[in-house]
């Protein structure tokens, strides 16, 4: 473990980047991901940063790129051609029976995740990474970043080339409900990264920490899991969210900052990471960091509801923004559109190639005019790009797929209807999450077609029919167009 860290140099987030859309109730959006939350908070504490991240080649893709340029951060890493950028949907909840005294932050207010898709993040690669962390001052990895294979792998080999290079190493597992199905002996081993030790410093949430030590839930809950987690790395901090951090087993100082009882805003346990890894840069001790990063993260939260509470009251000052820098609402004020991926530039088509937008694309160049969401209900349903082409055989086109009068093959014969009937209910699930009244879908596909799809033969002849997810999302009360009738 490198317990000197230099004071100065590049610091390297690695890890998804995303979309992140809060409702609230309005859309509103910004670049997001827990990297680029972190490294917005790095560039504003005089910190150079590079974020190692998959965007996809859509229009969502291209204005995070340009958002994160423009706040001083370094994204070198390529974007994916078949998958869109991913994106996160989140629906602010309060409760109202958690009423605060007068001039102090709403308690109760919590940013819920109501849907995820990781996109271009699962495409991060070895190849990506390789000798971006040589050089620098510190190495923060996201613990989501080792949901998929290939980002797992890249994360490894950060890892080791800071361990060898003496770069201070961090890690933020995130949330257990990524995880599902694995065990906390399991995470634990994944968390470790493949050194010997794991990362220098260990930074789960108390919620994480208390199911990687087997910790019933309860008021003590997080210190006790704090204390089982100390022997495991060689230093573990645990964020117990409004009542501060623990350093191994010692309760970090709360701070200057106001912390809002039961507020649980998106955002903030970055802003703490943010705050921890600066600190210690600076040649503070892990308690005194973490007390440091407490403060920082307090005032994030009261600064984001006292903001979210201007705007709900019209106040001027509030201007487009709600809940804090980076969020910006969405002009329209309209529900997110649905759009095919192959639509949107994204090479997801079964060739692995785009399709031709429509002549007035009815999405705008950027969320916060007008705020589209490319699918691709194949890849959602599990299947590669590229892939086999496949048509609907039996009665009913989409509609008898859906209730088993029908079924789709691929051109070897192959059945691919759970595959299809998964991606069109993952779509109708974001549909219902964001509250979509709208589809642009890409006709003649087996999956996306609005009027017409091929006849099942294989013989590049089409008839009258929908796809099986345009099919789902009108049985929805969602509205489907094709991008030939978009006017």
């Amino acid at each position: 473990m490198n317990t000197d860290p230099p004071a100065s140099g590049r610091i390297v987030l690695a890890g998804e980047l995303m979309l992140d859309v809060l409702l609230a109730p309005a859309p509103h959006v910004r670049a997001g991901g827990s990297p680029a939350t972190t490294a917005r908070a790095l560039f504003a504490a005089g910190r150079e940063v590079t974020v190692l991240g998959k965007l996809g080649p859509d229009q969502n893709g291209r204005w995070i790129a340009a958002e994160l340029a423009g706040a001083g951060v370094e994204l070198p890493v390529s974007p994916a051609r078949s998958r869109a950028t991913g994106y996160v949907i989140m629906r602010r909840e309060h409760d109202p029976a958690a009423s605060p005294p007068i001039g102090e932050a709403a308690p109760g207010t919590i940013d819920r995740v109501v849907y995820v898709e990781r996109g271009a993040n699962s495409l991060l690669a070895p190849a990506d990474v390789e000798g971006r962390v040589v050089g620098r001052s510190w190495l923060h990895l996201s613990g989501y970043c080792l949901v998929d294979p290939d980002p797992a792998e890249a994360a490894f080999l950060l890892a080791g080339e800071a361990r060898r290079a003496g770069i201070p190493i961090s890690l933020d597992p995130g949330v257990p409900w990524a995880f599902r199905g694995a065990g906390s002996e399991e995470l634990l081993r994944l968390f470790r990264l493949g050194l010997p030790d794991g990362p220098d410093f260990f930074l789960p949430s108390g919620d994480m920490a208390a199911h990687l030590a087997g910790v019933t839930a309860g008021p003590q809950a997080t210190g006790r899991a704090a204390r089982d987690l100390a022997g495991r790395f060689p230093r573990v901090v645990v964020k117990d969210g409004p009542a501060g951090a623990w350093v191994g087993g010692e309760r970090a100082p709360l701070g200057g900052g106001q912390a809002a009882a039961g507020a649980d805003i998106s955002g903030s346990g970055d802003v703490w990471n943010a705050a921890f890894i600066a600190a210690t840069l600076d040649g503070l001790f892990p308690l005194e960091a973490a007390a440091r990063a407490n403060t920082q993260a307090s005032r994030y939260v009261a600064g984001c509801l006292a903001r979210a509470d201007a705007a709900s009251a019209g106040a001027a000052s509030a201007g487009a923004a709600l809940a804090g820098a980076a969020w910006l609402k969405v002009e329209s004020g309209e529900a997110p559109l649905l759009v095919s991926a192959c639509l949107a530039g994204v090479a997801s088509a079964y060739d692995g190639q785009a399709r031709p937008a429509p002549a007035r694309e009815p999405w705008a160049d950027s969320p916060t005019r007008r705020l589209g969401l490319p699918v691709c209900p194949e890849q959602l349903g599990g299947l590669p790009t590229p892939r086999e082409p496949a048509e609907i055989q039996g009665q009913g086109g989409g509609e008898g797929v859906m209730d088993g009068r029908g079924r789709v093959v691929d051109r070897t014969e192959r059945d691919v209807t759970a595959a299809f009937r998964k991606g069109a209910d993952r779509v109708v699930e974001l549909a219902r999450a964001v509250g979509a009244s709208l589809a642009v879908l890409k006709e003649g596909s087996p999956s996306c077609g609005v009027g017409r799809v091929y006849d099942g033969r294989f013989r590049g002849r089409q008839g009258p029919g929908r796809g099986v997810t345009a099919a789902a999302l009108r049985q929805a009360g969602v509205r489907v167009t094709s991008e030939e009738d978009w006017t």
